[in-house]
């Protein structure tokens, strides 16, 4: 029996270390010989497995404060801080070197 694992899309590579898993299947009763299965699940799959459970309970934003930037932009008092923006862009371009 044969099992097609098609790779993730996160660009994560396998690993060197990875645990075995076995599966046995009942023995036949004319067929005394056992038949197993084996199938290997890599450390960087499991821990892609338990990123995805954290990321699930997380919120996407936090629309306490997305209502309230929405509502200074409608009624004109929201104020754009111009030398706060470009600190955090040349701070961001340091961390990149």
């Amino acid at each position: 029996m044969a099992i097609e694992i098609k790779p993730t899309q996160t660009g994560v590579t396998q690993s060197l270390m990875q645990k075995p898993l076995k599966a046995e299947a009942p023995a036949d009763a004319t067929d005394r010989s056992t038949r197993t299965d084996t199938v290997t699940v890599t450390s960087a799959a499991e821990d892609l497995i338990e990123m995805e459970k954290k990321l699930s309970n997380l919120s996407g934003s936090d629309e306490a404060r997305v209502a309230s930037i929405k509502e200074q932009v409608q009624n004109g008092s929201f104020q754009i801080d111009v030398a706060k923006i470009a600190e955090k862009l040349i701070q961001q371009e340091q961390e990149l070197l």
